[in-house]
């Protein structure tokens, strides 16, 4: 259903335990609003990121200064990462939200024992 209408009904956050850091993941999770119970998920993981502006860091010369910076918590979507079913970003009908979020947990599990066997 390529137009079809989606609500963000609700947000989940579970830890991603990568060797020893904890990151936290945000699962956002959208109904249709056609009546069906198809839903749909988008992933986000949190990290820190080093930002430099561009301008404020330039010298009269162009020359990089790296005088400012920032580190910044910042949310980086990790869906098709996590995901390998397309339904799961495009639309899939589920039972109920609980049983489409023990799915969408269970394949957040899964991304990360693979990352740390690696």
């Amino acid at each position: 259903m390529k137009n079809e209408l989606w609500k963000l009904v609700a947000t989940y956050e579970l830890l991603l335990e990568l060797g020893q850091t904890r990151r936290p993941v945000r699962v956002e999770v959208f109904k249709g609003t056609n009546g069906s119970s198809r839903y749909r998920a988008r992933l986000w993981v949190q990290g820190t990121y080093n930002l430099y502006p561009t301008f404020l860091n330039t010298g009269p010369q162009g020359q990089d200064l790296h005088r400012m910076h920032s580190s910044e918590e910042l949310n980086q979507e990790i869906t098709s990462l996590v995901v390998d079913d397309p339904a799961f970003i495009e639309g899939i009908e589920y039972k109920s939200e609980a049983a489409f979020v023990e799915a969408l947990q269970g394949l957040v599990i899964k991304y990360q024992n693979t990352i740390n066997a690696n």
